[in-house]
């Protein structure tokens, strides 16, 4: 809900809800259950003469915009009744290409992709001002960063934060093409890795300036310029994006209990995140864990889907194993969880690194 006054102090921003429909189930708790019993199976996409695995979304809808509507509809099931007018902040990688695709040319561009988000708005019943952010795999946090601005500096008290990444054929021909994409598995920091698996998903947060069970306590992103693919190797930007986060959030490393790693099993981007975190947390390492293998890596989506996946599983205090590990590779020497974990986790920091050179840390702390 907005409201005119002038920001006189930095307001403190709370995740008061989530949601969340991707391969593995249609309810953050559901998702984290099935984390938890390590299920990670995925299906099958074709594109060309070639087959990938890819994680669906688990609806029959043939037709593309209808499938969209009734995802965006699900996910704004599960969420409390929202405001008309409350602030609306949309995160993909692709908006709506796959109902290009299917409709055919022509089409006008960038008005077309305008009004996806203006469809989006409509099925979930708001009439208040929209944002929308497409920054490859970190526009979930860039996303998030933009509402819990305008909520700490008090001109507006709540938003809905959408990550919606859905199937076409232009990204998985393009990821393709520059033979990113595993044909077996994702196997985050494993010495086997060999590329991504992309998936689906659509997920919410609604962020809030009433106190709710977590808090954001820090959130900071930022640019690498090594290559329009992959992050510098050493790893340096990713640390210097992790300590600014750190250091916003007024803590030290040793007080980060999880990190969500970014890790998908790309051989570059795998070996420069843990050379950051090398670099930041030194010996003290704290516990890591992907969830890519289990969820796809949903893109555009992710920030926001995998902060749902993630909180759930620490509300039950189930934390999932990391499914496609299984060799340390010598040059990392580092390694995900390879057994569940029921600790009781206050703080957690997660990673995105996105192509283009986006670069995001977010810290999430438990309230008491």
């Amino acid at each position: 809900m907005t409201r005119q006054v002038l920001p006189l102090s930095t307001r403190q921003v709370f995740i008061a809800e989530t949601a969340l429909l991707c391969a593995r189930g249609d309810l953050p708790a559901t998702v984290a259950s099935a984390l938890w019993n390590g299920e990670c199976s995925a299906g099958l996409r074709k594109i060309g003469e070639r087959v990938f695995p890819y994680f669906s979304l688990p609806l029959d809808e043939a037709d593309w915009m209808r499938r969209a509507e009734r995802a965006v509809r699900k996910v704004a099931g599960q969420l409390v009744r929202l405001p008309a007018e409350m602030p609306l902040f949309i995160a993909s990688s692709s908006f709506q290409i796959g109902h290009f695709e299917q409709l055919g040319a022509p089409f006008e561009l960038p008005v077309a992709n305008a009004a996806f988000s203006r469809q989006i708005a409509e099925w979930l019943a708001l009439t208040g001002p929209r944002y929308s952010f497409s920054n490859a795999c970190t526009s979930g946090f860039s996303a998030l960063d933009a509402a819990r601005s305008l909520i700490a500096a008090g001109l507006i008290d709540d938003a809905i934060v959408l990550g919606v990444e859905l199937a076409n054929d232009s990204t998985l021909a393009g990821f393709a093409a520059m033979e990113l994409l595993s044909r077996t598995a994702g196997r985050p920091f494993d010495a086997q890795r060999d590329g991504l698996v992309l998936g689906e998903a659509v997920a919410a947060v609604r962020l809030s300036a009433e106190p709710a069970r977590w808090r954001i306590a820090g959130l900071r992103t930022g640019l690498d310029g090594f290559s329009t693919t992959g992050p510098n190797p050493d790893g340096s930007r990713i640390a210097d994006v992790a300590v600014d986060c750190l250091k916003e959030a007024n803590l030290q490393a040793a007080d980060i209990e999880l990190i969500k790693l970014q890790a998908a099993g790309s051989p570059g981007t795998d070996l420069a995140e843990a050379n950051a975190l090398r670099s930041v947390f030194g010996q003290r390492m704290p516990p890591l864990l992907s969830l890519k293998p289990g969820l796809g890596h949903t893109l555009g989506a992710s920030g926001v889907a995998e902060l749902a996946a993630l909180l759930a599983c620490l509300d039950a205090d189930k934390i999932p194993a990391t499914a496609g590990f299984a060799k340390v590779d010598p040059e990392i020497a580092l390694f995900p969880m390879v057994d569940r974990s029921t600790e009781h986790i206050e703080r957690a920091l997660l990673n995105l690194i996105g192509f283009g050179g986006g670069l995001a840390s977010l810290i999430v702390e438990r309230q008491r």
